[in-house]
């Protein structure tokens, strides 16, 4: 089978690689390339748990942990770290440990004045928590690096430097249709496309909703001695009042990872300005001065990147036809299903009927739904 898969980030590039492992014929077409700064898929981390009061996505992270591991098997890179994850809520807690009861994930329930023992250096507010031994980092420039590399080796060919304007399937085969008049076909379409799916997908008939942002984060710590985080837990402090929430993790030899939960702005097509913005800089070390005493308040760096919302949070994952299939819909936390991503994008294009989790994630879910905003933080879903 030939493939085109669009879209060379945290989804098309390990489908790509997985359908390429599989003996398909793979291209694969991105604007910038794997790893570029543009991307959703950017920078050296990620957060990854199991953690969360969607039981789908409980399911398919306990997947996703084993398909990490498979990539470090194949690929010779670490490409995760497990350091454990503190929810603290309010609200929210009795529905996210109650998905975590029902799902048999291993948890504990952590007193208001306890948070320290599983988190040390953060500061109690009065609110519980939710403790999960299983989470951590993903390394995701190395597990970008791990699938390229595979894609690579297997003989995969990429198509980049060249924007892509349409995906067609009007004909025979699928076309993916470039701004330079150049058209590439194939008998299947990955479209993983990131913040650009919006304008593709109309022009195949689909009517969906996304709003893709620009959010920051900052990684702070002792620049002299940036190790010292590195074995500091995963965090997901859920908003307080009108103050929004933060996710957090340690980026090995880096520093501790913290994003405000909070869009700088609306993503455009178009928009390469990725200029870090000062007042959410300063907003970050505030939080770390308020409620994380125990690290250093210090800058070491700060980037932009996107992520896409779809209009109920969950991920948009689809075959149309069996001519395209879809990846959108991020909602901000699809790198901790790379991996496994790849395999089900893959089994996708060769038909295989997808399991009531996956099948969950598709279109058929909007059809007939009321309008409705689509949320722009991840605890609104």
């Amino acid at each position: 089978m030939r493939a085109i898969v669009v879209g060379a980030g945290a989804w098309g590039l390990p489908a790509a690689a997985e359908l390429q492992a599989r003996g398909h014929d793979v291209t694969l077409v991105d604007r910038y390339g794997v790893g570029n700064t543009f991307a959703s898929s950017s920078g050296p981390t990620r957060l990854w748990r199991f953690a969360d009061p969607d039981p789908v996505k409980v399911r398919l992270m306990r997947r996703g942990l084993a398909a990490m591991e498979r990539l470090e098997q194949r690929s010779g890179r670490r490409v995760f770290v497990r350091r454990g994850l503190l929810w603290r809520d309010d609200a929210g807690l009795d529905r996210l440990a109650g998905t975590l009861a029902d799902e048999s994930v291993e948890h504990t329930l952590v007193d208001a004045a306890d948070v320290e023992r599983f988190f040390p250096g953060l500061r109690p507010d009065g609110r519980g928590a939710v403790w999960t031994p299983d989470g951590g980092s993903v390394l995701a420039a190395e597990s970008l690096i791990a699938q390229a590399a595979l894609f690579d080796a297997y003989g995969g060919i990429t198509v980049f430097g060249r924007v892509v304007v349409a995906v067609e399937r009007s004909g025979p085969r699928p076309r993916v249709v470039l701004a330079d008049g150049g058209v590439l076909e194939g008998d299947v379409v990955v479209l993983a496309p990131g913040p650009g799916a919006s304008a593709l997908l109309g022009g195949l008939g689909v009517d969906l909703p996304l709003l893709p942002v620009l959010e920051q984060v900052v990684h702070v710590g002792d620049p002299a001695a940036p190790h010292l985080t590195d074995d500091l837990p995963g965090l997901v402090d859920a908003p307080r009042g009108e103050e929004p929430g933060i996710y957090a993790m340690p980026t090995p030899g880096v520093g501790y990872k913290i994003g405000i939960d909070d869009a700088i702005r609306d993503w455009y097509d178009g928009d390469l300005d990725r200029t870090p913005s000062a007042s959410r800089t300063r907003e970050t070390i505030d939080r770390v001065v308020r409620d994380l005493p125990g690290i250093a308040p210090n800058v070491i760096d700060a980037a932009v990147c996107s992520w896409t919302a779809s209009p109920d949070g969950r991920f948009v994952v689809d075959a149309l036809d069996g001519a395209v299939v879809l990846a959108c819909g991020d909602s901000g936390s699809g790198f901790k299903f790379s991996a496994v991503m790849g395999l089900v994008l893959a089994d996708l294009v060769e038909g295989r009927e997808p399991d009531a989790d996956v099948a969950s994630l598709g279109l058929a879910r909007f059809a007939g739904a009321p309008p409705r905003a689509v949320p722009r933080s991840l605890f609104d879903v």
